[in-house]
């Protein structure tokens, strides 16, 4: 909501006057989208630029129109049609590691740079559960219960009962004894890029983003692109490509339907791509 807020001064700002709640209407909305797609200043690593991605876009009109409803529901604005407010969506393209990129940060020697050990730590342990930033990071003793973990998402404030992993097992308590380093989200996905960058992950990746009517392309070494959340998608992508029913896996990420679930990692593609593969195989070779 402190985002929709702001983006919503901001048009304030560039319209020059000020935009009432109660007078939300299409046309509004209209310039609003059009405003927040091409005209909103921003920094992107530390670049000035202008216009939003689509799903922050999409992000900030589900918010707002939330915001709306619930102010006309306790009467502090008069009752409007807000049938018009679409939530614009984009596959998001987005790395994941895979079982021997994980492994290699996980035995990676960092003798030398003591300071990233914690970051490393976290970052595997958020691999092999699939948790969100903000569950991983505030584990407690409590939440440990014949080996599974019972943990209340701070997203969603569902409950979520986890297996606990071998490997994730001996960081969380063979190493941490349940007792969490505390981080910030900042220094995190910082930190996490050095590690991933020490461990090797500098083969070139682009990703794709639509702006507008336009499509961006952009390419970085991958270790670039890894933060907080590429853990949760890589424990999911290496769970469905080890053969864990989505449904089991979806009890862990939180997802509702497999059909988000299977957008998520891109699992057609996925699927594809590996069948493929398996047949390329059996050939023998030129």
């Amino acid at each position: 909501m402190g985002q929709m807020k702001k983006h919503v001064q901001s048009y304030q700002r560039f319209q020059k006057k000020k935009i009432t709640f109660d007078s939300f209407g299409p046309e509004v909305y209209q310039k609003f989208v059009k405003y927040l797609s091409y005209d909103i200043p921003l920094l992107r690593r530390n670049k000035p630029t202008r216009g939003l991605r689509i799903n922050t876009i999409g992000k900030t009109i589900k918010h707002l129109k939330s915001f709306l409803k619930d102010r006309m529901a306790r009467k502090i604005i008069p009752y409007q049609d807000l049938s018009f407010f679409k939530y614009l969506e984009e596959e998001v393209d987005a790395v994941y590691l895979d079982w021997s990129e994980l492994s290699t940060i996980y035995h990676l020697d960092l003798s030398k740079k003591a300071y990233l050990v914690k970051y490393r730590d976290l970052f595997v342990l958020a691999c092999l559960t699939g948790f969100r930033y903000g569950d991983f990071t505030n584990l407690q003793a409590s939440e440990l219960r014949n080996g599974l973990l019972h943990v209340v998402q701070e997203k969603t404030a569902g409950i979520v009962i986890a297996p606990l992993h071998e490997d994730a097992r001996k960081i969380l308590i063979d190493q941490y004894h349940m007792q969490i380093p505390k981080v910030s989200m900042v220094n995190f996905n910082y930190y996490v890029k050095e590690v991933a960058r020490l461990a090797g992950l500098i083969q070139p990746v682009m990703i794709t983003h639509k702006k507008g009517n336009t499509i961006e392309e952009e390419t970085r070494p991958k270790y670039a692109w890894i933060s907080s959340h590429t853990a949760r998608r890589s424990f999911c992508t290496n769970e469905y490509l080890a053969g864990t029913p989505a449904d089991l896996i979806m009890t862990i990420s939180g997802h509702k339907s497999e059909k988000a679930f299977r957008r998520y990692i891109k699992a057609d593609q996925l699927q594809k791509a590996t069948l493929i593969k398996k047949l390329w195989e059996t050939r023998p070779g030129l």
